[in-house]
């Protein structure tokens, strides 16, 4: 009799161990498909960003300025601020402001001088570097 209830105990005790770590690999892989997707999703808000940065400044060295840009420059950050943390939604929303004022400056030739776009320019890679960081990527430009 008792060994049956042993048999019987080592059993059930089987079945909850493997029931238990099948779970916890489960809820793992789910974190890791969790993070992978929102990978995903950054990587292509951060390359809209930045598609939208250079596509502003080719309209305003062409002095055009539809506004079509700038305005994906705004839906861009606004899904940054939503997925990324403030070390990276913080400078991304500075630089939006910086980019639309200084492309503004220039397609209405207003004489920006050299060392400003270089300086905005400076700052659009920084950004970069805190986009690579953020998605695992390295720093290195």
């Amino acid at each position: 009799m008792s060994t049956a209830v042993v048999g019987v105990a080592g059993a059930l005790l089987g079945v909850l161990t493997g029931g238990l770590l099948q779970h916890l690999l489960a809820a793992r892989t789910r974190r890791w498909q969790r993070q992978d997707a929102l990978g995903q999703v950054k990587q292509a808000v951060y390359a809209e960003y930045l598609r939208a940065i250079s596509a502003s400044y080719g309209q305003a060295m062409a002095g055009e300025r539809s506004r079509v840009e700038d305005a994906r420059l705004h839906a861009a950050t606004a899904e940054i601020e939503v997925l990324a943390g403030r070390e990276v939604a913080g400078p991304a929303r500075e630089l939006t402001s910086t980019v639309i004022d200084v492309h503004t400056k220039i397609a209405e030739g207003a004489g920006v001088e050299a060392a400003t776009v270089a300086a905005v320019d400076r700052r659009r890679l920084e950004v970069i570097k805190l986009f690579k960081r953020d998605l695992g990527l390295g720093a290195e430009a």
